[in-house]
């Protein structure tokens, strides 16, 4: 993978942590809601998983943000 591609993977997980924690979800409710595993979503957060559109938008709903949010990065 490319740098520009690991620094997007690593930020896009970043942020979805920060608005997990931000709503006081664990990482199970928030598979739950989004119908991604426990283990992909730690994945993702880690930036160690890449995360696929329909991922992507099943977070960002579960998180009730737009996907915009997602790869807002640092705000």
């Amino acid at each position: 993978m490319n740098g520009l591609a690991e620094a997007l993977q690593q930020r896009v997980g970043a942020r979805i942590r920060e608005l997990r924690a931000d709503r006081g979800l664990t990482q199970l409710r928030l598979a739950e809601r989004s119908g991604i595993s426990r283990p992909s979503v730690a994945n993702v957060e880690a930036g160690r998983q890449n995360v696929s559109l329909r991922q992507l938008s099943a977070l960002a709903l579960a998180l009730d943000v737009g996907v915009d949010e997602l790869l807002a990065g640092d705000r």
